[in-house]
């Protein structure tokens, strides 16, 4: 009877809890560590998108290098021993894993930068005869007007325009404005625009006056030829300008310091109606002018002063974003490729020849059982550490990679030999020349596809699920609860994988994975609290944890035994690097379009629905009647070993010798 617990095992089991574990600890937290350095929404989803890219190098360059060593080792003619240790793959993947932990780790010294809005300071507008101004009070944090180089073309809203008599020192413009200012109601509606040409000694035409019929002279404010006239009844007139930034210092500010003036930078003047200077009394000091207060000056469309409100900056924000993306990229490098390796030593340690069946499926298992254990433990350290809550999930990531390392490192009985000094049949025959083995080109480019498609829909939610948890008030704990949710259940599943695989089919495993992302991206639009989003987390059993069994097995199916570590390194870069770099580009992309979560997760769901319609439809009607192996007749040298052990009836498939029993690879179910 196959034993339930392979003793040789034992310390892969271990390895991969470790590392599980590991990862389990860091990275529900880092989506919420990026913005506790003090990056921005915008900037934490463009690391978010970027570094998975980056990481795709760690597995598509061991996967290769390992490949070609172990065969150039195995080729040359190195001992059993040396070749049959595995010991090149356990040393690479422990440097993976130690690489790991210095880079997350160094995540903690990136400077903390704080980033928000001290104020935002009123901003007036003055016009006379000769020029036209923008005032803007001075940024206290630093005593500073804000300065551009050359033009700044944009618009300016104003409002509450009213005549007067402006002073040399500009005291009038900063003066509270009159509720009763400018003109009464004007009987006929004005044109907003007069054309300069309509223009005589400064005032408008005549005929154009008479035309208009009005009562009372509204304010004419013209720039570069055009006049544009405010109504009071409208409330809001925009003007479009350019503005010239003050050169420092001694044009910072006007006579008061507390005001910034920028010229506008093409010729300006406002037009005061005779009426209005007889209203006025004339003196020496006065400048008959136009002011007008500034409507959301920074928060208007295309304003011509949008990014001028005055913020409050504690460090360097560059700096800080600069390096948390560069220790991130790197960092994320060493994971990804320590899962390939990792995933390799399963298929290799399990020894799934014609002896029997492997058992990929109950090593993840034993892991993922860390995965459920300790990322809740690391968020209850959080909550109860409120003014250092990352150090300790950092700190678990560290010990849990080094003691995977340790273990990979001392540990000479693992059983990894090469793929040359594995295989065999149960007899001892030499294994089958690679040239008999069916090259799958297109299959595996196929393949490749569908778990990248079900990789983005897999980051679409776990991207920035930790942001949806804080905006419900979530703890820490909860964050690590979501992990717990989805592992738990999948440790089961994944114990009986292999045999749930080969019954359901790998291809309809995939379309149950479409199906059942479609209702988690349904119940997540529909989730207003947490207990809901913990629920949609069960789900991911289907969704992540037997796809993830079934690209191992499928892949290994596929690629050639020589180049099994390659073949284990396609799916951590379909479906853990591109597919988790666009699902969080579409997602981040989304939300910051729509301004909403929900509205996300309800296209994506819509998307997987179609996606798994789509699927099931080409492959039942299409692909599957193509997918039986083809019975073909062996190599003589082989036909003999093979009837005098009961193994052949004299037909003989490649698929069949190549991935054993007839029962389980003959009739591969896709």
């Amino acid at each position: 009877m196959e034993k339930m617990i392979n003793k040789n095992l034992i310390t892969l089991k271990c390895v991969l809890f470790c590392f599980l574990s590991g990862v389990g600890c860091i990275f529900p937290f880092l989506p919420l560590h990026m913005l506790s350095v003090g990056l921005d929404k915008g900037e934490a989803r463009l690391i978010s998108a970027v570094s998975p890219c980056i990481a795709l190098l760690g597995p598509a360059i061991v996967g290769p290098l390992i490949d070609k060593l172990s065969v150039g080792r195995g080729s040359t003619g190195g001992s059993a021993g040396n070749s049959g240790s595995g010991r090149l793959l356990r040393i690479v993947t422990a440097t993976c894993l130690i690489l790991s932990t210095i880079f997350y780790s160094l995540l903690l010294t990136v400077p903390y930068t704080e980033r928000h809005e001290a104020r935002r300071p009123q901003v007036l507008f003055m016009c006379n005869a000769d020029s036209a101004y923008v005032m803007q009070e001075v940024c206290k944090e630093d005593m500073r007007c804000n300065r551009w180089s050359g033009e700044k073309s944009g618009v300016l809203a104003v409002g509450s325009c009213e005549y007067g008599c402006a002073d040399p020192n500009m005291t009038w413009i900063r003066q509270p404005f009159t509720t009763t200012s400018t003109t009464t109601t004007l009987r006929p509606m004005y044109n907003t625009l007069v054309n300069a040409s309509a223009q005589t000694n400064g005032s408008v035409d005549e005929a154009a006056r008479e035309k208009t019929h009005f009562d009372l002279n509204p304010p004419h404010l013209c720039y570069n030829g055009e006049c544009n006239v405010y109504m009071q009844h409208v409330a809001r007139l925009r003007i479009p300008l350019s503005l010239i930034a003050p050169d420092p210092p001694e044009d910072n500010s006007t006579a008061d310091s507390n005001w910034c003036t920028y010229q506008t930078a093409g010729p300006s003047k406002c037009l005061v109606p005779p009426e209005r200077l007889a209203e006025m009394n004339q003196d020496d000091d006065c400048t008959p002018a136009v002011r007008c207060q500034v409507l959301d000056p920074y928060d208007e469309p295309d304003g011509v002063l949008a990014d001028a409100e005055c913020r409050l900056v504690i460090g360097d924000p560059t700096s800080s974003f600069w390096a948390y993306f560069i220790l991130r990229s790197i960092a994320d490098i060493w994971p990804t490729a320590a899962l390939a390796l990792l995933s390799t030593a399963c298929v290799i340690a399990t020894r799934e020849t014609s002896l029997g069946r492997g058992d990929v499926g109950r090593q993840i298992a034993f892991g993922t059982l860390g995965l459920a254990i300790f990322p809740p433990l690391a968020g209850l350290a959080a909550d109860q550490m409120p003014d250092t809550p990352y150090l300790v999930p950092f700190i678990l990531h560290a010990i849990f990679m080094i003691l995977a390392a340790l273990i990979l490192v001392f540990d000479s009985h693992m059983p990894l030999s090469t793929p040359e000094w594995w295989w065999h049949t149960a007899t001892g025959v030499l294994a089958l020349p690679m040239n008999v083995v069916r090259r799958y080109g297109a299959e595996t480019a196929a393949v490749f596809v569908v778990v990248a498609l079900l990789g983005i829909l897999w980051s679409g939610i776990d991207a920035y699920l930790p942001w949806t948890v804080e905006e419900m008030n979530g703890t820490y704990t909860e964050v690590g609860l979501t992990l717990t949710a989805g592992a738990l259940p999948a440790v089961p599943a994944l114990w009986w994988a292999e045999a749930l695989v080969d019954y359901i089919g790998h291809s309809n495993v995939f379309i149950l994975a479409f199906t059942f992302y479609g209702l988690r991206y349904t119940g997540l639009a529909s989730s207003n609290e947490y207990s809901l989003v913990a629920v949609c987390e069960i789900l991911e059993v289907f969704t992540l944890s037997l796809v993830w069994v079934t690209a191992i097995l499928y892949f290994r199916h596929l690629i050639p035994r020589k180049y099994t570590t390659t073949g284990q390194a396609l799916p951590v870069i379909a479906h853990f690097c591109l597919g988790r770099c666009i699902g969080a580009i579409i997602s981040g992309m989304v939300s910051l379009q729509l301004q909403s979560a929900r509205v996300t997760y309800e296209a994506l769901g819509v998307v997987s629905l179609l996606v798994a319609a789509i699927y099931l439809t080409l492959y039942h009607l299409l692909l599957a009647p193509r997918c039986a192996a083809q019975a073909v007749s062996p190599p003589q040298h082989l036909l003999q070993g093979l009837n005098t052990n009961g193994a052949s009836n004299g037909t003989y498939s490649p698929m069949r010798v190549y991935h054993e029993e007839r029962s389980r690879k003959g009739h591969f179910r896709y």
